[in-house]
């Protein structure tokens, strides 16, 4: 009972889980059968881990450098706006248009 608890807490499919233990069960030799369907639910699930390691690794990246992104971005945020104000600046305004077309 404790492997197919393990198993499906694993994600090994009811189908797969049935039908080892009908091989596991059977009167017949087929140990090469179960050995292969385990193989795959062996590689299915460190391919998961792997996969679920490098979200971790990449969380843990992020949280340890999150003040480092946070003030790279609000530097980049402040120049944004110093441009954008330098800019504005330097546009001529509605009533100087209109005072040189007084002329």
């Amino acid at each position: 009972m404790t492997f197919v608890t393990q198993m499906r807490a694993a994600g090994m499919s009811i189908e797969n889980l049935r039908r080892y233990i009908e091989l596991f069960d059977a009167q017949e030799d087929n140990t090469k059968e179960q050995k292969s369907l385990l193989q795959e639910q062996l590689s299915v699930m460190e391919e998961k881990r792997d996969d679920l390691q490098a979200a971790i690794d990449h969380l843990n990246y992020k949280l340890n450098h999150f003040y480092d992104h946070m003030e790279t971005t609000e530097e980049e945020l402040r120049e944004l706006e110093r441009q954008h104000a330098d800019k504005v600046a330097q546009e001529p305004t509605e009533d100087s248009d209109e005072s040189n077309n007084a002329y």
